[in-house]
């Protein structure tokens, strides 16, 4: 019973901060790759 709850009250903050921030960056590279051959193109 003890096992159950404390899983329920465990929250990874660390892997979610790290996920969140993966996800930004991943974002981050995207835009500018698009920007970069959007504006290559002369659009």
């Amino acid at each position: 019973m003890m096992e159950n709850r404390d899983l329920k009250d465990f929250k990874p903050k660390g892997a979610v901060a790290f996920f969140i921030a993966m996800i930004l960056m991943y974002a981050v590279m995207w835009f500018s790759i698009y920007a970069l051959l959007i504006i290559s193109r002369g659009g």
